[in-house]
């Protein structure tokens, strides 16, 4: 398993390179976040011995069980799935980054236990940019009042957006909807400098995300594997 986990971001690590390099943009511009939902300790690891110190968890109490465990390792942990009202506490106890916010509600309690933990927190806003039903995130045209309001949360930090692209077969079809993505992130750093993150890119699609503009991508196949 260790080999083959070790293959698997020397394999990650080339074709990251490539990307970067075909897209004329520095490695060290863009964050990798290695998604390790699903996946054992013992591989998160494996991937931190590799340089990895960033990692992203959807499930509020596989992220509390894995920081506990991980808790002498200097791991910097992102949660990227949907909050729910009663998870905020353990949310807010071991996460350093939040990508998911898209609902009022959640902001203001998130910023309460915060301030109760004495501890600001980065987050993006997610942005369902095809309007898919099936996705979380707000409708673009909500970003503004959104980021505002986050704005005047005392130990929230607003950093920038998280967005899904529809996955489709058609390299440009992928490309257009990033860099839609890129434009409306442009337009959110015109009144707000500091979101300057744009989550975006996957396994399947980072290449596209790096050439359209992203400058943080989230990444779990190409460094684990398949999850069991």
């Amino acid at each position: 398993m260790r080999d083959s986990i070790n293959n698997k971001i020397k394999n990650f690590n080339h074709d990251f390179a490539m990307a970067c390099k075909d897209s004329k943009r520095n490695e060290e511009d863009i964050s990798i976040i290695a998604v390790s939902k699903k996946h054992d300790v013992s591989l998160i690891k494996d991937a931190y011995q590799n340089g990895f110190n960033n990692f992203g968890e959807n499930f509020v109490q596989e992220l509390e069980k894995k920081a506990a465990a991980l808790k002498d390792y200097e791991i910097t942990w992102h949660f990227i799935g949907p909050i729910q009202s009663n998870k905020i506490k353990l949310v807010a106890t071991h996460a350093h980054w939040v990508h998911s916010l898209d609902r009022e509600k959640i902001i203001l309690k998130l910023n309460n236990q915060c301030k109760t933990l004495n501890k600001n927190i980065n987050v993006c806003i997610q942005v369902n940019i095809d309007n898919e039903v099936s996705k979380s995130g707000i409708n673009p045209n909500k970003l503004l009042e959104l980021s505002s309001l986050i704005e005047t949360q005392s130990n929230l930090n607003l950093r920038g957006i998280m967005v899904l692209p529809k996955l489709s077969n058609e390299i440009e079809e992928t490309k257009k909807v990033m860099e839609k993505c890129f434009a409306l992130h442009a337009n959110l750093k015109l009144s707000h400098p500091n979101a300057d993150i744009l989550s975006m890119g996957t396994t399947s699609d980072f290449k596209a995300a790096i050439e359209s503009g992203s400058n943080m991508i989230r990444v779990g196949e190409s460094i684990f594997g398949k999850r069991q």
